[in-house]
């Protein structure tokens, strides 16, 4: 089965994913994305940085850190675990350390607990176990764990994405610069004003399905696409009074398929012109062009693509575009490449809009 084009094509999870940009300055605009040992770190368009530490084994624990850009932005630290985890249970590298009664009371059974009240008592738990292997909630080969290589790291990256480095606000590399030392937020831009189109009616869509069929069938050989034509799940919508959207189904694996987009003329003139959208992250040293869109949807002039890595959706990437009359705008983006058991469809922010 070909359910590897989906991989390959629309969702190439490799250490090819790298940083588009590691400028120190928090002017910058463009996403950061990396994976170091057992931490991610995405960063998006408003500098607002996430890292999350996960490994492979389990029973894990998942740290994530959150930072907002800024001279205001301070770091939020998580703990999640499948339960609660009480404080005086959680090990440094096998032994107890006095730092862990940062560690909040749970307040709901989720496994959700934060570690500390502020940013100051944050950055004092990361510095109490930036330098260690592993945290573990008990003792024993069962005890769930976290994985700290790689901390270090990611710690450093967000400063220098966020303009951080020898202020006082660091999360690494602090200093004796003030606070008024790191640079403002990027501002969130504002949402895209969607054009809405009135719904086809049926014979128009099954007009159009049929011509985009013909009309690019070439493209769909050239691609592979296996799911034949009359069973396939194809779909036509309007964009505007002249254009529309064509989705013809090319793969389809256990749990999801994925399409091959097209434009068109609804008066029948010129041939269909393929769907290919750029998002702000580089796959293999090039921008990461969508061309493939899976679990695609469209409505009031949004556009949609959700592809799961596998089918526990702890993994993949999930994007959403606004049509502004003439183009499909990014509206949101997310994206995690590592599949390792984090919540379904709990993936890093990489691009935004107010209101997201």
């Amino acid at each position: 089965m070909k359910t590897l084009h989906v991989h390959n094509r629309s969702l190439p999870f490799a250490a090819a994913l790298v940083a588009l940009s590691t400028a120190s300055t928090a002017s910058a605009t463009t996403p950061v994305y990396r994976e170091m040992k057992d931490w991610v770190v995405a960063c998006d368009n408003t500098a607002r940085c996430e890292a999350i530490g996960m490994q492979e084994a389990y029973p894990q624990l998942i740290l994530r850190l959150m930072v907002d850009a800024g001279p205001a932005g301070e770091p939020v630290l998580s703990l999640e675990s499948e339960a609660p985890v009480s404080a005086r249970d959680l090990r440094l590298d096998g032994e107890p350390f006095a730092v862990a009664a940062l560690l909040r009371p749970a307040t709901t059974d989720e496994g959700v607990q934060h570690i500390g009240h502020d940013g100051a008592q944050v950055r004092t738990f990361l510095d109490a176990v930036r330098n260690g292997t592993q945290l573990q909630a008990g003792t024993g080969e069962e005890a769930p764990t976290a994985s700290l290589a790689g901390l270090s790291a990611a710690l450093l990256l967000i400063d220098e994405t966020q303009g951080r480095l020898g202020t006082k606000t660091a999360l690494l590399r602090r200093g004796p610069l003030p606070v008024a030392r790191v640079p403002a937020a990027p501002a969130v831009p504002a949402p895209i004003r969607a054009v809405v189109a009135p719904l086809l009616d049926e014979a128009e869509a099954r007009r159009l399905v049929a011509r985009a069929r013909l009309q690019a069938a070439d493209e769909v050989q050239r691609e592979d696409c296996f799911v034949e034509p009359d069973t396939a799940y194809d779909e036509a919508h309007a964009l505007n009074d002249d254009e529309a959207l064509v989705a013809l189904e090319c793969w389809r694996g256990a749990y999801q398929s994925s399409s091959l987009l097209f434009r068109l003329r609804r008066n029948d003139a010129g041939a269909p012109t393929r769907v290919r959208l750029t998002v702000p992250v580089q796959d293999e040293g090039a921008p990461r062009v969508i061309d493939a869109f899976t679990s695609v949807g469209f409505g009031q002039g949004q556009l949609s693509h959700f592809a799961k890595g596998r089918g526990l959706a702890d993994c993949g990437e999930s994007a959403a575009w606004t049509f502004d009359g003439h183009d499909f705008r990014l509206q949101g983006y997310h994206r995690l490449g590592w599949c390792r058991g984090g919540n379904p469809g709990e993936w890093p922010t990489l691009w935004r809009t107010r209101g997201d």
